[in-house]
């Protein structure tokens, strides 16, 4: 007990301490300068919790803990107020008093302003916002609104009741990542020490706080994909559905795992489910989509599918380090074909993990999903290093026991490849029999 409770606080410390080197970093050459103000207003927050966890090791190897779990989780929330709420809360206040110049991310206004054309009756990926705060940048990034129609959901607030901290999007992502997450992790059956560690990698680290801080959509919607997860994990194959096709609403990325998982549901009595997942996420994807296909395909899929890949006329300013921008930009007069070549890699990856034999688990579902969204970042022409926090949490998430969650395999069933066999469903004899106090 001793052993483990100071290990997992070295492991604490070293992620803070990881979390502050970030910060500084941020804080002295981010290009943008509210990652630069998010950076100097992080960076003692995770240097005091590095210092705090270090200090909890320090005194678990002399004495044993009774409720190591609580320091450890007073800590994250100590700095998840430092890291995160402080700053959003600053963020959010110091754009009602001085605009939005240096205070949002190009993301944030474009959802506002969407929004407000959509309510208007206009068509938001026709429009062009070279205005505001946008008036600086290139013209792809204002000639282009590049997420799916449910991100407009957050920007509704500010259209409709007007400027102010409370309608600010950044707002509807917090507490949209919050609920879902909080949410997800009371119906997991996973002990307290590892709920700990998933928010801490979905919220309280730089993969969640300089992100919600700064936009937010990409953590809104993986708390919603947790919280699909686990409702699979639970044999409600529906519901599951439904969650996932309200974050695949919302942005591409979160379309990705859905067929894995898909082929990993099953129902409370073990009876695959796949149909039902994929029926219950098109009646919520399809609906919140079509309307925009419909009005003007062209300009929707300029802005969700050519931009973001950088195969619009106008180029995105994406340019991280990835393997696919370093294939392709020294040959501009063939992106659309290298292009191409790099889609069929992640797709062949794709098709051979689908087609791979089953039986199915949740967790394999997890990781295979995992692995495609590396991969498709790794190689997108346009290079954005940081969507990989998505095969980042969903690798965490695949590592969560079983416990009580996942539903009984049906009669033709058996182990997943991996090993992993589902647990029993709840409340049978043999989750009671396994059933016992979390332990650190």
């Amino acid at each position: 007990m001793r052993a483990d409770a100071a290990r997992s606080a070295g492991w604490d410390a070293a992620l803070y301490g990881a979390s502050a080197l970030i910060a500084g970093v941020a804080a002295r050459w981010d290009h943008i300068p509210l990652q630069r103000q998010w950076g100097r207003l992080a960076v003692g927050p995770y240097a005091a919790g590095a210092l705090a966890a270090l200090l909890l090791a320090a005194c678990w190897r002399a004495r044993p803990p009774r409720t190591p779990l609580v320091a450890r989780t007073a800590v994250a929330l100590a700095v998840l107020a430092g890291a995160l709420a402080v700053p959003l809360a600053l963020e959010v206040a110091w754009r009602a008093r001085d605009g939005d110049r240096f205070h949002i991310q190009s993301e944030v206004f474009l959802v506002e302003q969407g929004a407000g054309v959509l309510l208007d009756g206009g068509n938001p990926y026709a429009r062009s916002y070279g205005y505001g705060v946008l008036r600086t940048y290139p013209p792809g990034v204002w000639q282009h609104i590049p997420y799916l129609p449910g991100i407009f959901a957050f920007g509704l607030p500010r259209a409709l009741a007007g400027p102010g901290p409370p309608t600010d999007a950044r707002v509807g992502f917090a507490l949209a990542a919050v609920s879902a997450a909080l949410l997800a992790l009371a119906r997991s059956g996973a002990s307290g020490a590892q709920r700990l560690r998933v928010l801490t990698v979905l919220l309280v680290l730089p993969t969640g706080a300089r992100y919600l801080t700064g936009g937010g959509d990409d953590v809104a919607v993986l708390a919603l994909l947790l919280l699909a997860v686990v409702l699979e994990r639970r044999g409600r194959p529906v519901l599951a559905g439904l969650v996932a096709g309200l974050a695949g609403a919302i942005k591409q990325t979160a379309l990705v795992p859905l067929p894995f998982l898909a082929l990993a549901a099953r129902d409370r009595t073990g009876r695959r489910a796949a149909g039902r997942f994929a029926a219950a996420a098109a009646a919520v994807v399809v609906p919140v989509v079509a309307p925009f296909a419909l009005r003007d395909a062209r300009a929707l899929v300029d802005s969700v599918v050519l931009f973001p890949l950088g195969l619009a006329e106008a180029p995105t300013i994406a340019r991280g380090p990835t393997v696919g921008q370093l294939l392709t930009a020294p040959f501009p007069q063939a992106r659309g074909i290298l292009a191409a070549a790099l889609a069929s890699v992640v797709a062949a990856i794709a098709v051979a993990l689908l087609l791979r034999r089953g039986p199915w688990s949740v967790k394999a579902a997890a990781r295979r999903g995992a692995v495609v969204l590396a991969a498709a970042i790794l190689l997108a022409p346009a290079g954005r290093l940081g969507y990989l926090i998505y095969p980042l949490n969903l690798l965490l998430w695949s590592r969560l026991p079983d416990g009580d969650a996942e539903p009984r395999a049906a009669p033709d069933g058996g182990p997943d490849q991996a090993g992993e066999s589902p647990a029993a469903p709840a409340g049978s004899a043999a989750t009671t029999r396994r059933a016992g106090p979390a332990r650190e």
